[in-house]
């Protein structure tokens, strides 16, 4: 459908446009409200890897599911070890009766050797018998059976952790944070939208179209949580990336129709345009023609941005990637058929303050305004003095990205919380107090599936337990193999953290001469945290070059196909890239060095990632736009110069408005309580930033002032839009 068909549609029936939205919308809230409820854990885990087969051999054979829910005892100084055993043993009797515990690993069973008392604390493994979502419950109902009616009076404390808490907590967190986040990012935003059109109407409409586009994207993917496993960092991206885009779009789309509609007021004379379904055909055409045409290619560059995540196998990447571009599609529907067709009905009450100022704006006049603004002077500036303004913008550039050689990454875990939380401190006092830490904890599994085992096979598991033995930095947690059906397992503690460089050359050693003893063909399996860790890096870090190699190509061909020019693509895509390696390097000084209060810790291994995929779309939003106007003027007078000068000066407001927005929703983030959230919110933070002062008001309109209308370079089309 063209701008034409889609002009005159909406004009014709706007009400059943609008009643149609809201139908929708409203029927999406239903289901908005219970996606914190059916995302699952954060979804770092490759389904595909050795850690997962190994999980799933531990549950079949060995009994042994993943990921139990971990209960921490504590003995008040006063209780006798006698009464403490006593009152742990009839805690965890009490525990076994909830219906979904399938099984309960006490810390003063036989097997367990004792390795789960420690002056005065123990703790207790539960493994759960339930679908995912319905979790939450499960744990409410635990913690409901061990709260004591008479605290105090109790020979000692019950503290939860385990992957399943902290993933809940998280939840809960993301959620509380979200919610902060709306209450201060779109007051700020309204403010922001009430300075951009100098009036109320249009900014709340603005702001409208964000809340839908979020509240429609979030019932929709809570509809599709019951068919897919869904991350819980969704809780996040989809309002800050709806909010972002969406308002964004609805900023281009009013602008542009103001601009047209103070052109046909002074064409006509006369301010009540009513119902004339040929002046609002009129505008909607040019709005389309010109902000419409950026809003559409913003959105291809963010979607091909997003469908680049789906290169990493990783169920985080998939769910967050769908979140993302279901948001962002609503986003592109909202804008160019519900805000015009609210327009064509109320044009005249939304824009009429505007309107009245500027009764005597015609196109001189407005020439005029536009050449005693800040943005004309500022653009004159960078014009006047390209080469230093471009060497200045530069060297802040290579400045901010230099620290990025020092990034540290890692698999988020219970660190991601506060520290006042009970779960990070359950899970912490474990690792200090029961010789968990700076250990990884493996599994190793010897046999096949269907395939009985053999004197092959107990003379592999002898080779391997010898070798384990002799090995310093290894502590046999059993000392001998568990036998079950056709596999042998024997679990280990290794020296150093999981993620740490010692682990990842202890495991690609004990891999190799796995390798290189194999010729019986029986395969030995590695599971636990730090082979989970391991195949997630390898999995990120092999699959990013598809993802950037994709994302960079497919960009370039959509700015392409929208400025029909070799090189003004390949800047933008290299001025994106510079502000994202920016970004990261700002990252690494906040979060791997520690400053602006930070305490030193690595940077979430898929923020880079996000980042990445979010922004680099993102920022292209107001870009492409800018470009936009550029060409236009330049297609008009077949003057680059000029038409460099007067895009950016007559964008300049639209772009820092826009980007104000987009900060207003993502800063709140900077400030949240979940470590990966808050590192995505101060990434995103520093690239728009960056991307806004140096990039958009610099480097941009310098280099094309330097290159002239060899900005417009297409092989044979050179001198195609010189004035006539």
């Amino acid at each position: 459908m063209g701008y034409r068909s889609l002009a005159a549609l909406i004009s014709r029936y706007p009400r059943l446009i609008i009643l149609g939205w809201v139908f929708v919308i409203g029927m999406s809230a239903v289901w908005a409200w219970k996606l914190p409820y059916i995302v699952q854990d954060h979804g770092l885990k490759l389904v595909q890897g050795q850690a997962q087969a190994v999980e799933q051999i531990m549950e079949q054979e060995f009994d042994s599911p993943p990921d139990p829910v971990v209960l921490l005892f504590h003995k008040h100084p006063d209780t006798s070890v006698k009464v403490f055993r006593k009152w742990l043993t009839e805690s965890l009797a009490t525990v076994r009766t909830l219906p979904a515990i399938s099984a309960v690993i006490s810390p003063l069973d036989a097997r367990t050797q004792g390795r789960m008392l420690h002056e005065g604390q123990a703790y207790a493994l539960l493994h759960m018998n339930v679908e995912q979502h319905r979790i939450g419950a499960v744990l409410k109902q635990l913690r409901e059976l061990i709260r004591s009616d008479e605290p105090g009076r109790e020979p000692g404390t019950i503290q939860l952790t385990g992957k399943h808490v902290v993933q809940q907590d998280v939840n809960r967190l993301s959620f509380r944070d979200l919610e902060r986040a709306e209450l201060v990012g779109l007051p700020i935003a309204l403010i922001v939208l009430c300075a951009a059109f100098r009036g109320l109407y249009a900014a709340c409409i603005a702001v409208m179209m964000g809340i839908s586009a979020v509240i429609t994207a979030m019932g929709v993917t809570a509809l599709l949580g019951y068919h897919l496993e869904l991350s819980n960092f969704i809780i996040n991206v989809i309002p800050m990336v709806g909010m972002a885009l969406s308002i964004d779009f609805a900023l281009i789309m009013l602008s542009r129709y103001r601009e047209e509609l103070q052109r046909v007021y002074a064409r006509e004379g006369h301010f009540h345009i009513g119902s004339d379904s040929a002046i609002h055909r009129e505008l909607l055409q040019q709005t389309f023609r010109t902000a419409g045409r950026a809003v559409l290619f913003s959105a291809a560059c963010v979607l091909l941005g997003l469908l680049g995540l789906l290169w990493i196998r990783l169920p985080m990447f998939l769910s967050v990637s769908l979140g993302a571009i279901i948001v962002l599609i609503l986003a592109l529907l909202l804008n160019i058929t519900l805000l015009p067709a609210i327009l064509s009905l109320n044009a005249d009450r939304i824009f009429k303050s505007f309107l009245l100022k500027n009764s005597s704006t015609h196109a001189s006049a407005a020439k005029a305004g536009l050449e005693g603004s800040f943005w004309h002077r500022w653009s004159a500036m960078v014009m006047k003095h390209p080469v230093w303004m471009g060497l200045a913008g530069t060297t802040l550039l290579l400045w901010c990205v230099f620290p990025v050689t020092r990034m540290e990454l890692a698999v988020p875990d219970a660190s991601s919380l506060p520290a006042t939380m009970e779960s990070r401190q359950a899970a912490e006092q474990i690792q200090r107090n029961f010789g968990q830490a700076r250990m990884s904890v493996m599994d190793i599994v010897i046999g096949e599936k269907g395939q009985p085992l053999t004197a092959s096979h107990v003379r592999q598991a002898a080779i391997k337990l010898h070798e384990l033995q002799q090995d310093s930095r290894v502590t046999p947690v059993q000392a001998v193999w568990n036998i079950s059906g056709s596999f042998m397992q024997l679990t280990i503690a290794v020296q150093g953290e999981p993620g740490s460089d010692e682990v990842k050359d202890w495991l690609r050693q004990a891999r190799a001469a796995d390798v290189t003893a194999g010729s019986q063909g029986i395969p030995v399996r590695y599971g636990g945290e730090a082979v989970d860790q391991d195949e997630i890096m390898q999995e990120v870090f092999q699959r990013l070059p598809k993802v950037l190699v994709f994302v960079i190509v497919s960009n370039y061909l959509v700015l392409l196909l929208a400025f029909r020019s070799l090189l003004i693509p390949l800047k933008a895509i290299l001025m994106n890239l510079l502000s994202l390696a920016a970004a990261f390097g700002i990252l690494v000084w906040v979060f791997n060095e520690g400053h602006l209060g930070m305490q030193p810790s690595a940077v979430a291994i898929m923020i880079p990632v996000f980042i990445a995929g979010l922004v680099f779309g993102i920022s292209m939003d107001y870009g492409v736009f800018m470009l936009s106007r550029i060409q236009e003027v330049y297609r008009q007078t077949g003057e680059s110069d000029l038409a460099v000068q007067h895009g950016l000066a007559s964008t300049g407001r639209l772009i820092t408005s826009a980007a104000g927005i987009l900060l207003a929703v993502t800063v709140p983030f900077a400030f949240a309580e979940v470590e990966g959230v808050r590192q995505l919110g101060i990434g995103i933070t520093a690239a728009v930033l960056i991307d806004v002062t140096l990039i958009r008001l610099v480097l941009v309109p310098s280099l094309m002032k330097l290159m002239g209308r060899w900005n417009w370079w297409l092989p044979g089309r050179i001198e195609t839009h010189r004035k006539q």
